[in-house]
């Protein structure tokens, strides 16, 4: 099962992502945790130290080269077998995770250009490690970037994490419609920092508007904001806190999903594609 991991800078995707990863190896699944984010910070949300992260061996986009098949088409392959990037590359995390990460912009490369290499990379790289372990969790950039160029095309799952307020409502509806024309079978919103009633009430009724389905609901957990200060897992600082139970709730619904290559990408009403849905009257929302 290939998971994707998406959402506005700050809405949380990486600590879901982190808590996540270790909830499935509670379980005994094998899980490949990939952070493509140029700024990685995957490693410290699934209980690598800071010490430890800092010594981890970024992917480079040269790990990848285009060929022709048969036909003439041009596809991306790795330069190295699964085994041998998993021996060079990956970190070891808490639950026998395999983390890999992908390069980062190099020191003195501002304004030199665009991530298209590193996207490629990414992308090759969910494509072509999809049965290494049963699960493959991908924490990809934030913004829209990433799906404009395709990068997250191969997975089974996206998961679009919002907040209750406008600009994070707006691009997760810019983030659903993004996926659902690179027709990925299973896209869910994960509401995020919920609040109150309120925060619920809005989320749902944009989501509602949208055809935005969501699988479950995270509160805004102060035990996450105190692990990241002290620079611990989430999951660690306090796994019986009420954000990492709603991420177990999430969890149970992914492993009852049905992924197999047969599942046919889930097709919602069709919408005027004039421009990306944008919210409508800010009532109930907050700007931030």
């Amino acid at each position: 099962m290939k998971i994707a991991t998406v959402g506005k800078g700050g809405s949380g995707k990486t600590t879901i992502t982190g808590v996540l990863a270790r909830i499935l190896a509670e379980e005994g699944a094998k899980i490949l945790a990939i952070d493509g984010d140029p700024n990685p910070n995957l490693a410290l949300t699934l209980g690598i130290t800071r010490e430890d992260a800092d010594q981890i061996n970024y992917i480079p986009p040269s790990i990848m080269e285009v060929k022709e098949d048969a036909d003439g088409k041009r596809k991306l392959h790795m330069t190295l077998t699964e085994d041998d990037l998993i021996s060079t590359y990956a970190a070891k995390a808490p639950g026998d995770i395999d983390l890999i990460v992908m390069g980062k912009p190099a020191d003195g490369s501002a304004g030199s250009g665009c991530m298209c290499s590193s996207h490629l990379a990414v992308r090759a790289v969910i494509a072509e490690m999809s049965g290494y372990n049963e699960f493959t969790l991908t924490d990809m950039e934030a913004g829209l970037e990433h799906l404009k160029r395709g990068t997250a095309r191969n997975v089974d799952i996206m998961l679009v994490v919002t907040e209750a307020y406008y600009r994070s409502l707006e691009a997760a509806a810019r983030t659903h419609l993004l996926a659902k024309e690179l027709e990925i079978p299973h896209i869910y919103v994960i509401a995020n920092k919920v609040k109150n009633d309120s925060d619920q009430a809005a989320i749902e009724e944009f989501c509602d508007k949208h055809d935005m389905p969501i699988i479950g609901t995270v509160p805004a957990e102060e035990r996450f904001e105190e692990a990241e200060r002290q620079g611990k897992a989430p999951i660690d600082f306090d796994p019986e806190c009420a954000g990492v139970a709603a991420i177990r709730d999430i969890a149970v619904k992914l492993r009852k999903l049905d992924v197999t290559e047969e599942t046919v990408p889930q097709h919602l009403p069709a919408r005027k594609r004039a421009k990306p849905p944008a919210c409508g009257p800010k009532s109930g929302l907050q700007e931030s």
